[in-house]
């Protein structure tokens, strides 16, 4: 645990450390690569935050990857951590997974997140920096149309620029999926037995969102479960629908 002075609450800085940790293990059963996440203190508001990434003296560094054993490729992991609104359990305020060709800044494409984004964006999205003739005229035609894009009219129309929608809060992709995607893609080198340790982390993922979304919605969670048969008891005060995360793009 690395600290810049900031005064945040210990079971944040446990679980967050706890968080890096594991993203590390993961990462050095599939890729090459002996550097590791940490978590670093940040200020702010209500005790704090906390960053997880690969921190260094300049900000925060990259994993590389290689193909056939030469580096060719960067990878960025970095995540604003909180506890969540119950304050029981860990979350990501923000994510970024960046791939990147060595020596370049833009990325080949990059997954974010960001918890509270902006009005009409996804919360999670998929940038490609790459270009289309055919993408850019449709992003600057769209810009005619909608108030807040009309301002598309007086920049360069980039695809970086568009936001895919990538399952909103609670079904957003894994770190476990961006790497495989660039062990199947671009062939990157991989540790033996790599499969079995994205799929492992891939159901661990899954198994906690599917958790966070219970908690969004327990009335449809225990709809489920009497569909199959079981037995649920609610509650005296059963908490209503979490209609903004149900909702959010």
């Amino acid at each position: 645990m690395k600290t810049d002075g900031a005064a945040v609450d210990p079971d944040l800085i446990a679980r967050a450390s706890a968080f890096a940790d594991d993203i590390t293990s993961r990462l050095h059963r599939v890729v090459k690569t002996e550097k590791s996440l940490s978590a670093l203190l940040m200020p702010g508001r209500n005790g704090g935050r906390v960053m997880v990434g690969i921190v260094e003296d300049d900000g925060f560094g990259t994993f590389p990857l290689y193909i056939d054993d030469k580096h060719r490729l960067d990878l960025l992991l970095k995540f604003n951590c909180c506890m969540d609104s119950s304050g029981k359990h860990l979350a990501t305020d923000a994510s970024w997974f960046h791939i990147t060709a060595k020596g370049d800044k833009a990325p080949l494409f990059r997954f974010e997140y960001v918890r509270d984004f902006q009005t009409g964006l996804p919360c999670a999205h998929l940038h490609v920096h790459g270009h289309r003739d055919e993408f850019a005229f449709a992003m600057q035609e769209g810009g005619r149309g909608r108030p807040k894009a009309r301002k598309r009219r007086h920049e360069v129309p980039r695809l970086a620029k568009f936001h895919f929608p990538l399952g909103g809060h609670r079904f957003r992709p894994c770190v476990e999926d961006i790497l495989q995607a660039v062990v199947e893609e671009f062939c990157v080198d991989t540790v033996d037995r790599w499969r079995d340790a994205v799929e492992e982390g891939r159901e661990n993922w899954r198994r906690l969102q599917l958790l966070a979304a219970v908690r969004d919605a327990p009335s449809i969670a225990a709809e489920g479960l009497e569909a199959l048969n079981y037995k649920v008891v609610p509650p005296d005060s059963p908490p209503a629908v979490n209609q903004r995360r149900m909702r959010a793009y």
